[in-house]
């Protein structure tokens, strides 16, 4: 009974998503953004004045004197088969996962000051033999409710204030980043102040995570974790900086030491740019505080360098991917080494999303080829290994998937895995589009030594919609 009223509760949800498409078919396209509130409708703005396009109009529609509101969404259908899921670690799916996630929003306008962002997302998942994970499913739930006032632009810069239930995004995510790949998306409860002024944007924020429940309006503020920080921004023509400092606590955080109250400042800085046919984004972070009566001493650099062939064929783009993540030396001294990434992307590695980015070192070559103007291709071997022999294996989420030492013995061994990707991307209409990605993970000595010795084998296919 409880599967056919999910079934049927998706179909209905299928077709009013349906019809929403098929209303906003024949709009001007927007620029979509990953965080849907960053959307840019000016399209639909300037057809609904110029070409009287209802539909246009409908998009980004004026209600009253200097009130407008914009409505939109997405809808996306994803499967994957795991074999061998965590290395052999967790139970096998029979026939894999099938995944559907929708939103709904609403963007409204009050003259130039004003502005009440509301989306609605609801997310179910079938198939998985040990049932859904906190971020497969969630019925429905807010993740941006949220209200947002901006003084007028005066050609240098402007100042805003946003309060309220919404995702935050910086830089490349490796730090605080919405979890676009998981089913389910993340968000939090913030106040984020902003300013900008030429080259320059600056956030403040004060924040704690939403903690995903499956029911229906169940999210709750996090109750022992918060986030705060600084985050600036300088675009310049052939490098951009980006500069940070982020404080976080978690009082029940757990490590191979132990459970303790942690407390953790990070300072980062990024660099990424491009001049002529090469492309850039280095990042450093440095992390310092406490965890219980231990000194927290830790730090990552991650680099991504890639050159595009312009002249040739498919316009392919070599890059080399070089990253390091400490991990702690000694579980028993009072000094933990293990960085903390704290909210990451939840596919940092990649689609198969089976190692996280602590306690790490990667060399990580890629290959994009377009093979048509729609259709990209991604091809990438991941070669991963523990920066500290003390130190375990952790996921994406953070929990640790093996110690240095399950049984009598510790596993001294530092090679983890060999993952192999090969991915492709199409857009078969504007705002639809497609991937298909294929992995192939072999364990290495550490893991193998610890118990986890099954080829892990992933397979996905996605459809999205954005309106």
């Amino acid at each position: 009974m409880k599967s056919q009223s999910v079934l049927g509760g998706a179909s209905v949800r299928a077709a009013w998503f349906g019809i929403l498409s098929i209303l906003a078919a024949d709009a001007a396209l927007a620029q979509f953004r990953p965080l849907r509130f960053d959307d840019d409708f000016s399209a639909q703005r300037q057809s609904c004045f110029e070409d009287n396009n209802r539909i246009a109009c409908w998009k980004d529609r004026p209600i009253a004197d200097h009130v407008r509101m914009s409505i939109g969404g997405d809808l996306r259908w994803r499967y994957e088969h795991t074999g061998n899921p965590r290395y052999g670690l967790d139970r096998q799916d029979r026939w894999g996962v099938l995944m559907q996630r929708g939103s709904v929003f609403a963007d409204l306008r009050l003259g130039e000051h004003w502005r009440g962002f509301a989306q609605l997302s609801s997310s179910y998942t079938e198939g998985r033999v040990a049932g859904p994970s906190p971020v497969d499913e969630n019925r429905l739930d807010p993740t941006n409710l949220f209200v947002e006032w901006r003084s007028a632009a005066d050609g240098e810069g402007s100042i805003g204030m946003r309060i309220g239930v919404q995702e935050l995004q910086f830089g490349s995510g490796r730090a605080i980043d919405a979890r676009e790949g998981p089913n389910v998306r993340r968000s939090f409860e913030a106040v984020r102040a902003y300013a900008t002024r030429g080259a320059w944007r600056i956030d403040a924020f004060a924040a704690a995570s939403r903690q995903n429940r499956p029911g229906s309006f169940d999210d709750a503020r996090s109750q022992t974790q918060a986030l705060r920080g600084i985050y600036a921004t300088r675009t310049g023509g052939v490098t951009s900086w980006d500069v940070y400092a982020l404080h976080y606590e978690d009082i029940v955080a757990r490590y191979v030491q132990g459970v303790a109250h942690e407390r953790r400042w990070s300072l980062g800085t990024r660099v990424f740019g491009g001049r002529k046919a090469w492309d850039w984004n280095w990042e450093l972070a440095v992390q310092g505080g406490r965890f219980g009566d231990a000194e927290i001493r830790a730090w990552s650099l991650a680099t991504d360098t890639g050159y595009t062939f312009d002249g040739v064929a498919g316009q392919p783009r070599v890059a080399l991917l070089l990253a390091v993540a400490s991990g702690d030396n000694d579980p028993d001294d009072d000094r933990l080494g293990t960085l903390n990434p704290l909210y990451p992307r939840g596919n940092y590695f990649g689609d198969e999303a089976t190692l996280g980015p602590r306690n790490f070192f990667n060399i990580h070559p890629a290959l994009t080829l377009r093979l048509a103007p729609r259709v990209q291709l991604n091809a990438s071997l991941d070669f991963f290994w523990r920066h500290s022999t003390r130190d375990g294996v952790y996921a994406p989420n953070g929990m640790l998937i093996r110690a240095a030492g399950q049984a009598d013995d510790d596993s001294r061994a530092r090679y983890v895995a060999t993952i192999a990707s090969l991915g492709a991307t199409w857009t078969l209409t504007p705002g639809w589009s497609s991937t298909a990605v294929v992995a192939y993970a072999q364990p290495g000595a550490f893991l193998r030594e610890t118990g986890a010795n099954d080829v892990l084998s992933f397979i996905s296919l996605s459809l999205q919609y954005r309106f």
